[in-house]
């Protein structure tokens, strides 16, 4: 076990380091702003973890693999304005909601040195 701090809002979380992930996530809660491509259809949702290449979201409805959304993440100081990919959309097991983890596609150097600077 891992662990990982982010360093403005001082939230510590143990993590599992999977061997497939290509940057660690910490687990974080923020909210996220989602906007369906090529839809203007908008849901608004909570982060469960976070990393420089992508996040993990809840949202209601199932996301189709390899759709696009424009995520606006508020890091209370600071909003990201991304695009990602749908990497993977699961039902979760207890309540009637999906898990879905989305990679980031565009973003600029700035936002990505940003979340590198929170995410240790």
């Amino acid at each position: 076990m891992k662990l990982t701090k982010i360093k403005k809002c001082g939230i510590l979380k143990r993590s599992k380091m999977n061997e497939r992930r290509r940057a660690p996530r910490v687990g974080v809660s923020f909210p996220v702003e989602c906007n369906i491509l090529p839809q203007k259809d908008y849901f608004y949702t909570v982060s469960k973890d976070l990393s420089v290449t992508g996040v993990k979201i809840v949202t209601n409805d199932f996301l189709p693999k390899n759709n696009f959304i424009k995520l606006n993440i508020n890091l209370i100081d600071n909003v990201l304005g991304l695009k990602a990919r749908v990497a993977w959309c699961n039902k979760e097991r207890v309540v009637d909601r999906y898990s879905a983890g989305l990679e980031f596609v565009e973003i600029d150097k700035q936002n990505q040195q940003y979340l590198s600077s929170i995410i240790r």
